[in-house]
């Protein structure tokens, strides 16, 4: 009896356990079988979804095709500094100069042939795919680079851009190459087993790769700072050291280099337009409070808009700013520090990711100014940022108390991925009827009419006016690359500063009169606009001009007002007093003249281009059209209208009467 009540004790003490624990590892048991069928699938296929990777991005090349230029002018540049560089040997400064340096040779050779041009640039991206596999291949879960690879191969934000001659292209194939060779003989090495003897060459490159990175975009130069922070984060000072030592050693002999080929080159970036409160204006420094502003304003529309278009989870829009959203960017950025969190010990390839897209997306927050609004600023980080943010989810969801709720992961991957193809689906939607009528001849096709009138403008004026003739055009690079001509930009806003104000005085013979709007009249002597609007006479007003009136007429005038009812007022300094500095522009028409006749332009491009670019709202961007309404408002006899382009936002071609 004693040895069975003993045996029954002891079977269930045994048993019930056991049961127990079977009960409990039931769940965990399927939740791990599911989490490794699915790391084994992608392991095992990781290949074939390279293949599809690739296959994909040839398709959206070939079918996000365009042939035209893009309408920024900024890549249009850059063929003109290629060709000034092949026949000329002018070192590309004003922009990015590598990119020009390589396709030099075929501008050269065959000229603006814009689709074997574009087609380098597929080139480009392709080999950017490839390289970005390498990078983290065998560094990182499958379940991490495969969808990060298909999410990549079918975004069509990144494949405008692949079938662009902008230098996005080349900048991610050299990153992607940075990635590769710094994953491959830094990040995983021991502080043991640096030698400067034996590595000497690695660091050498890795300096070369960064260099080549600055040489793309000036922001590239940050990856240095990625490497420093990386390396102290590892504790891993010799190898700081030694890579810190390298890229100076060779940034310097590059400048030396190029110093003593062209002595005329700056170094290839113009910091005073990053530091302006104004870009087109350069004059004042932006202020500590001001860059807090901008890097909030841009955190906030390219975090909460462009990269969440880029992972598909929003709808794009050409209002972009409007959507912007304070809750999406604190998640992204919430996101992001946990993600740096997790992986610190998880993943050093990845951890290397995160450091390197945070110091880069810093720099350009606080670089880029606010009103520049281009998604290509952050585009190149896009494929880094999403395989970092999906490393951080993917290592969260690894967490024992977690690894049930694996399937969000991949219904997170699923949402993007949706997301992304639906976007790229409609943008294929749209390019395919334009790139068929570019491809039988209708080159224009595609372009809204005031860009139409605006490149015919060119046309016109390429073929029709003095081939010594300088012209003015709002975007000279488009203008040249359409008709072979050069074109020029000259300064618009030719601002002077507020102290001038307060050297106007009344006299015996003048008097200083205000008036609420611009009218023509010699006696001109500022035209004032507000950033803001602004209260006079019972209005708010948007400027004011500034007359200097001699006494004599001063009655006749008054009562001319009064007539036309314009609101005026004789105490200017009242009126002036009240306002600040940073709220107003003030223009003078006898320095913009004195401007045009030191220089030899001779005549205008004068295009409606819209401010919005898919609708026609009347409003247009009319910063040439001011500097010669300013002119013309105290000289009128300085311009004559010598064509018209177009009858609907058409392209005036105006003659400046020396």
């Amino acid at each position: 009896m004693a040895i069975f009540v003993r045996f029954f004790l002891d079977k269930n003490s045994i048993t019930q356990p056991m049961k127990e624990k079977k009960k409990n590892k039931r769940p965990e048991a399927i939740s791990k079988s599911f989490f490794q069928k699915t790391n084994d699938f992608f392991e095992k296929n990781q290949k074939i979804f390279l293949v599809i990777s690739m296959i994909a991005g040839v398709l959206i090349c070939m079918l996000l095709f365009d042939v035209k230029v893009s309408l920024s002018g900024d890549d249009s540049a850059y063929l003109i500094n290629a060709e000034e560089f092949w026949r000329h040997f002018r070192y590309p400064e004003a922009f990015g100069a590598l990119y020009p340096i390589i396709i030099s040779p075929i501008v050269g050779m065959f000229g603006y042939k814009l689709i074997l041009l574009k087609m380098v640039s597929c080139i480009f991206m392709l080999a950017f795919l490839w390289f970005f596999y390498q990078s983290f291949r065998g560094k990182v879960s499958a379940a991490i680079l495969c969808p990060a690879l298909l999410l990549i191969s079918t975004n069509s934000y990144i494949f405008f851009y692949a079938v662009q001659t902008y230098s996005e292209a080349l900048f991610m194939l050299i990153q992607a190459l940075f990635f590769c060779y710094f994953c491959k003989y830094f990040v995983e090495k021991k502080e043991s087993d640096v030698c400067l003897k034996s590595d000497l060459k690695k660091y050498v490159l890795l300096g070369g790769l960064i260099l080549a990175l600055g040489l793309t975009r000036t922001i590239g130069y940050g990856a240095i700072g990625a490497v420093i922070v990386f390396f102290i984060v590892e504790k891993k000072w010799k190898e700081m050291i030694y890579c810190v030592s390298a890229f100076v050693a060779v940034f310097v002999l590059f400048q030396t280099i190029k110093y003593l080929i062209w002595s005329g080159a700056g170094l290839g970036y113009d910091l005073n337009s990053m530091l302006a409160k104004d870009h087109y204006n350069p004059v004042e420094r932006e202020s500590f409070a001001g860059f807090v502003n901008r890097f909030i304003e841009n955190s906030q529309l390219y975090l909460s808009v462009f990269l969440c278009q880029f992972f598909g989870v929003i709808k794009e829009s050409l209002t972009a700013h409007y959507m912007a959203s304070t809750f999406r960017t604190l998640c992204l950025y919430l996101l992001y520090f946990c993600s740096i969190g997790i992986l610190l010990k998880k993943n050093k390839p990845l951890l290397f990711t995160g450091i390197y897209v945070g110091i880069m997306l810093f720099a350009t927050f606080l670089v880029v100014h606010a009103f520049w609004k281009q998604d290509r600023f952050i585009l190149v980080y896009y494929p880094l940022i999403l395989i970092f943010l999906s490393g951080g989810i993917y290592y969260l969801f690894q967490l024992k108390a977690l690894r049930k709720f694996y399937f969000v992961y991949l219904l997170i991957l699923f949402v993007c991925c949706v997301g992304t193809l639906s976007i790229t689906i409609n943008r294929i939607g749209r390019n395919l009827p334009v790139l068929q009528e570019n491809l039988f001849g209708n080159q224009l096709f595609g372009l809204t009419p005031d860009w139409q009138n605006f490149i015919k403008g060119s046309q016109w004026a390429a073929q029709h006016i003095d081939k010594e003739a300088v012209i003015v055009s709002r975007k000279p690079s488009i203008s040249r690359i359409y008709t072979g001509r050069d074109f020029v930009w000259s300064p618009t806003e030719i601002s002077v500063p507020f102290d001038v104000l307060t050297q106007i005085h009344n006299t015996d013979d003048n008097t200083t009169v205000v008036i609420e709007n611009t009218m023509q009249n010699p006696y001109i002597k500022y035209i004032i606009n507000f950033r803001e609007p602004l209260q006079f006479k019972e209005k708010k007003v948007s400027g004011v001009t500034l007359l200097v009136i001699p006494n004599t007429e001063l009655d006749g005038f008054v009562r001319s007002l009064e007539g036309m009812n314009i609101g005026y007022s004789l105490d200017y300094k009242a009126f002036f007093d009240s306002m600040q500095d940073e709220n107003i522009l003030i223009y003078d028409p006898d320095i913009m003249l004195n401007n045009l006749m030191e220089t030899e332009i001779r005549y205008f491009l004068l295009p409606q281009l819209r401010i919005e670019p898919t609708r026609n709202t009347g409003f247009y961007i009319n910063n040439v059209h001011r500097l010669i309404w300013f002119i013309s408002g105290k000289y009128p006899n300085r311009f004559r209208n010598v064509h018209v382009e177009g009858k609907e936002e058409p392209c005036e071609i105006v003659e400046f009467i020396r």
